[in-house]
């Protein structure tokens, strides 16, 4: 059983039609079940809102008809998360305001505020309003977030790799999720060396004894990138060691020149094999 993680925050915002899924859902409802936490679900719809003021406009009806269908769309899947919660035993409380886009932002990020963790789904493109309700979450909540690629719905995290580089944000993502490393079966440590230079004791070696302190089954890998692509030497050290999660800190680089030139975290949001467990 997962300790310590008390409340699961599930954030949602895109349009629940049968085109389009969110595997965040089911993810979150089976952590808190495995958890024993507080489930909330908010499934905010962005409000259309039109500069212009005539009412007689055409566009107005267009935008009055697209804001009730993705209320609609809300409601509907806080509805279904309260069964499906009241069905598996988790105790769950759901929202699904109506917001302009930066009242969306802030309203998210204060419910981060009093969560112990946030599950979202991926968003592989850049510039997609998603992917800034990611960021938002990861830099300005205080608090972890997990980030959960499509497919993934159901919780599981036997195996985890921990993406370490010495930093203080990835050693603040390893004390985050210090009660999914407990109830882990196997975690690796994984130092990739060859993009920068670490100091002399953090390949991983220097970690582990700390992880063991508190019951973590921890082994260690180095490995060396050649051509500097530190992201795909992750992506494919988790898919040989079968992993679950990876454990990571968020934005070593701004998030500018990321955004502008690439870097480890755009290029695991743009595509992760499995759920980024991130800080910041």
């Amino acid at each position: 059983m997962v300790e310590n993680i008390k409340s699961v925050l599930v954030g949602l915002t895109k349009e629940f039609g049968p085109e389009e899924t969110s595997s965040a859902i089911g993810y979150g409802l089976s952590l808190a079940q495995a958890a024993g936490a507080h489930l909330t679900v908010q499934a905010a719809s962005q409000r259309i809102d039109l500069q212009h003021q005539d009412t007689t406009w055409p566009l107005s009806d267009l935008a009055g008809g697209a804001n009730a269908q993705l209320q609609r769309l809300a409601r509907e899947a806080v509805a279904s998360v309260e069964a499906d919660a009241a069905a598996a035993g988790v105790v769950a409380v759901t929202f699904a305001p109506h917001l302009s886009y930066p009242a969306m932002l802030a309203s998210f990020r204060a419910l981060a505020h009093v969560h112990d963790l946030t599950v979202i789904d991926a968003e592989p493109e850049p510039l997609h309003p998603d992917r800034d309700l990611i960021e938002a979450l990861l830099v300005a909540s205080g608090r972890p977030l997990l980030v959960v690629p499509h497919g993934w719905d159901t919780f599981r995290a036997r195996r985890m790799c921990v993406a370490w580089d010495g930093s203080g944000r990835a050693a603040r993502a390893v004390h985050d999720a210090l009660p999914l490393l407990r109830a882990a079966e196997e975690v690796r440590i994984v130092a990739v060396t060859g993009e920068k230079a670490l100091p002399e004791a953090v390949p991983g070696a220097e970690l582990a004894p700390h992880l063991a302190r508190h019951g973590v089954p921890v082994e260690v890998q180095s490995l060396v990138t050649t051509d500097g692509d530190v992201a795909q030497t992750l992506r494919d050290a988790v898919t040989d060691f079968g992993a679950e999660m990876m454990v990571m800190g968020g934005y070593v680089h701004s998030r500018l020149r990321e955004l502008l030139f690439g870097g480890v975290t755009q290029s695991l949001l743009r595509n992760t094999p499995v759920p980024l467990f991130m800080s910041y």
